[in-house]
């Protein structure tokens, strides 16, 4: 009714002033007025519309770039992308809590929130809010894309890291690899002797920080290949959950941060660290991540880092190797390793389910969409560098 009432009062104005042959032209006027507002609306759906598709090309761009060699090395490796992670980890390594944890609790409880006021915007059929807001969904998901394109996505176009580190990874025999696994086997008994360990067998934790000061240390001396600036990994307050994920660790681009899973066996912390600095270091691939982690740890004088180093690699090897040669040479290891072994794998099996198997599903597919052919299962890939690592290092 009051509508009403606002549009009928040109009308009366004009019939009062005794000239009711320009109540048209108050009509008239009125209808132009909409006819502006609904320009002026549809002007900012196209500046808005431009803007999304301006951005949406330098997405396309910025990834067209990252997957040639050259610019995702020297452009992006030795360039923006390592300017970038400098600042942003430069930012978030001045506190000690994880921002990836802040950032997935915010992202738990805010698409589900998000979500639910959308369909009820339809409901309400308030359609011009629920259109703003897909467009705010979209510019979000965009500015995602493209800030993984400058921040991560060259990083798997680079050239190998193992041959930064003088690896190689020709083609290996079995009796190759089984004569690393028994080399291996040899340097770990020997060290497991001299470790203290708790009433359950396995080897003390070291500290936190002091591993992450010798890592930074070790990438220091590893030659150009990796990043100049030190990396300051975060100890995951919600361990346990990330446990039931499966995720012993993640970097985060976004923000530059190497997290660590600490519900883990205290074993595998160094080269679980190791790992997850090698990305912020400029590594994207996994395999190759294992790879620098492994041969850091192993080339490493620290005991701590050297026994996770060990520990790791003879598992990988094993692994590796038929049935028959697996239980050879699993014979070979003292009841202090094998005992630590059996700990951690009771430890890892209590977080097995549904929920770890969904994750590495969602894993895999994400390594094979940035070019891991075999997902998870290129991992093995480093049995090849570690045969070579470990002929270097009998060698030396």
């Amino acid at each position: 009714m009051q509508n009403k009432i606002i549009g009928d009062a040109p009308f009366k104005n004009n019939t009062q002033s005794g000239s009711p042959q320009k109540s048209g032209g108050g009509r008239k006027a009125l209808f132009q007025n909409k006819i502006g507002a609904k320009a002026l609306f549809q002007n900012k759906i196209s500046r808005r519309a431009c803007v999304f598709w301006g951005l949406a090309a330098c997405t396309a761009l910025v990834y067209l770039l990252a997957d040639i060699p050259v610019s995702a090395e020297y452009l992006f490796a030795r360039g923006v992308t390592r300017a970038l992670s400098w600042i942003l980890g430069g930012v978030t390594g001045l506190f000690s809590l994880s921002f990836y944890e802040t950032a997935a609790a915010l992202l738990i409880v805010g698409i589900p929130m998000a979500a639910v006021c959308f369909i009820l915007l339809l409901c309400w059929k308030d359609y011009a809010r629920a259109k703003a807001w897909l467009w705010r969904a979209a510019f979000f998901a965009l500015s995602l894309l493209l800030s993984f394109g400058l921040l991560f996505a060259p990083l798997y176009a680079r050239p190998s890291a193992a041959s930064a580190l003088g690896i190689e990874e020709a083609p290996v025999t079995r009796e190759e690899v089984a004569a690393a696994a028994d080399w291996t086997i040899g340097q770990l008994n020997e060290l497991a002797a001299q470790l203290p360990r708790d009433e359950a067998g396995d080897v003390l934790p070291a500290d936190f920080d002091a591993l992450a000061r010798s890592l930074n240390a070790a990438y220091a001396e590893a030659g150009s290949y990796f990043a100049p600036y030190a990396v300051r990994p975060k100890a995951v307050a919600l361990s346990v959950p990330m446990s039931y994920l499966g995720i012993t660790g993640i970097y985060m681009p976004f923000f530059a941060e190497a997290n660590v899973n600490v519900n883990i066996p205290a074993y595998s912390l160094p080269v679980t660290m190791a790992h997850e600095m090698a990305h912020a270091e400029g590594v994207a691939q996994e395999g190759q991540a294992n790879i620098v982690a492994y041969a850091l740890c192993l080339r490493s004088e620290e005991a701590a880092l050297r026994y996770s180093g060990l520990m790791s690699a003879a598992a990988a090897l094993l692994n590796a190797l038929p049935q028959e040669e697996f239980e050879a040479l699993y014979g070979q290891l003292s009841p202090a390793v094998r005992r630590e072994y059996a700990n951690a794998s009771a430890h890892y099996q209590k977080y097995e389910g549904l929920i770890d198997s969904i994750s590495s599903f969602f894993n895999d597919l994400f390594l094979k969409a940035n070019g891991v052919p075999g997902g998870i299962e290129s991992y093995g890939s480093t049995v090849r560098a570690l045969v070579s690592l470990q002929k270097q290092l009998s060698a030396g």
